[in-house]
């Protein structure tokens, strides 16, 4: 199964909310999937932002939403077919469920990384806001903004594997890097042509291919 064959959802409500909800859904399985494999860095839920354990699997997550960048530039520049724009963005809504998972994961809110406190208008004021930004930059641009701040967001978690001493984290300074971050992801949208309502149906579109695959054990 593929976003081909999913259907299109009624979306009743805030989008942001909607796609929160859904992505819970989803961790709610993937946790004993990734439990069963071995490589669950913790059980800490929400993740505990002073843990080494929990700062390791921060980190993982950031690389997950990394490659699935990787994997999207990938298509849009090497790739010659007709499906080629449907697979650029599909590997860009793959991040959003990574980075999604990961803002669930370390409690930070569908409010927290909006820009009003307007239930129904949590995505809009991220995708008005990232189009501001977007006038200033072109493709390459905004993913090196993007993964300058995901750098400068995991480099608040200062206990390393290697580390010895524990260190607080300044978790004022993650949240806000993390909001700066989703802002950066949705210009990667916006470059990538996709509208609010574009963004939503495909999530959703995706996140039904990722309940067929946990239920088929792929």
């Amino acid at each position: 199964m593929n976003i081909k064959h999913a259907k299109k959802e009624t979306v009743v409500g805030d989008n942001l909310i909607t796609i929160f909800n859904r992505q819970k859904e989803l961790i709610e399985k993937y946790h004993d999937i990734e439990a069963r494999s071995g490589l669950l860095q913790t059980d800490i839920f929400p993740l505990n932002l002073d843990d080494k354990r929990s700062q390791a699997r921060i980190k993982d997550f950031c690389w997950r939403v990394t490659e699935e960048l990787g994997e999207a530039l990938d298509a849009y520049y090497h790739e010659f077919h007709d499906d080629k724009y449907l697979h650029f963005i599909e590997e860009l809504i793959d991040g959003l469920h990574f980075l999604v998972e990961l803002t669930i994961q370390v409690d930070f809110s569908e409010e927290d990384i909006s820009y009003t406190k307007e239930e129904g208008k949590y995505l809009s004021s991220i995708i008005e806001k990232a189009k501001e930004v977007s006038k200033e930059l072109n493709l390459e641009e905004t993913v090196v903004k993007f993964i300058c701040y995901l750098g400068m967001m995991c480099n608040t978690l200062k206990n390393k594997p290697w580390k010895q001493s524990q260190m607080k984290t300044d978790k004022n300074e993650f949240y806000s890097l993390l909001k700066t971050v989703w802002l950066y992801y949705i210009v990667i949208l916006d470059k990538a042509k996709l509208s609010e309502e574009g963004i939503v149906e495909i999530y959703l579109k995706k996140s039904q291919v990722n309940k067929f695959r946990q239920r088929s054990g792929y």
